[in-house]
């Protein structure tokens, strides 16, 4: 079985154990979108996989929706992330900050920092560094995430998974194989019933995107049918040796 690149001791292997995996994210459905089937690799590899959800969500609601009075609770979402990751071993962590608002700043950067540190991060996947059109959340929380991971001596690999925002600069050099969770990731996603209607959130998007990725980078394995979840890289540490413990 393969796992995540850099998953394991040596991260083309099959053993994640002793790895922790972040998932770094801003709002209540982004772990989801950007590397569910990801995490249950890692998950299944031995590792243990913690989702971080920095705001509540409760903005996130359209504007035809607010002009009608839809309002969220402040812990709304949060019970639509615990469903979406229910039975998957996968831990959840909310940090609960206003949505809309993040800025990359001392106290955002202090936050994550010591998150990663709590949780003894060695793989980190967060947002892209290069996607201008995306939510400002998305670019502030990977700013700030990049930052704290290099004062964090566990994290030896940094991820930043595939914007759904149009026109976005973001170049993949890094895949993971989803075939066998695609599946469950739809499932996953349509758990945030207060987000339904969202074309990103849909089945046709999510099946498109993870083939899109394979064919992108690897033609010959998407024409076989696999899918996948696409990264880019910040920093990628291969065979990682350190123990921090």
């Amino acid at each position: 079985m393969n796992t995540p690149a850099a998953v394991g001791r040596a991260p083309y292997g099959p053993d994640g154990r002793g790895e922790k995996v972040v998932a770094l994210v801003a709002h209540p459905d982004d772990a989801e979108l950007l590397c569910y089937g990801t995490l249950r690799r890692a998950a299944q590899a031995g590792a243990t996989v913690t989702v971080v959800v920095v705001t509540h969500g409760a903005n996130g609601v359209s504007l035809a929706d607010a002009a009608d009075g839809r309002r969220l609770g402040t812990d709304e979402r949060a019970e639509e992330v615990r469903a979406a990751w229910r039975l998957t071993g996968i831990q959840l962590t909310f940090l609960g900050m206003p949505d809309g608002a993040l800025v990359a700043d001392r106290h955002l950067i202090s936050a994550v920092e010591a998150e990663l540190t709590r949780l003894g991060c060695t793989l980190l996947i967060t947002h892209s560094l290069h996607a201008d059109t995306d939510h400002q959340d998305h670019r502030a929380l990977a700013g700030a995430a990049a930052n704290a991971a290099t004062r964090v001596a566990t994290c030896h690999t940094v991820l930043h998974g595939e914007p759904h925002a149009p026109r976005a600069a973001f170049a993949p050099a890094v895949l993971v194989d989803i075939t066998e969770h695609l599946d469950d990731k739809v499932t996953a996603l349509a758990a945030h019933r207060t987000q339904a209607g969202r074309w990103y959130l849909g089945k046709d998007y999510t099946h498109h995107r993870a083939a899109q990725a394979g064919w992108r980078l690897r033609p010959a394995a998407a024409e076989a049918g696999r899918a996948y979840e696409s990264f880019e890289t910040s920093v990628l540490t291969l065979f990682p040796q350190e123990d921090w413990s």
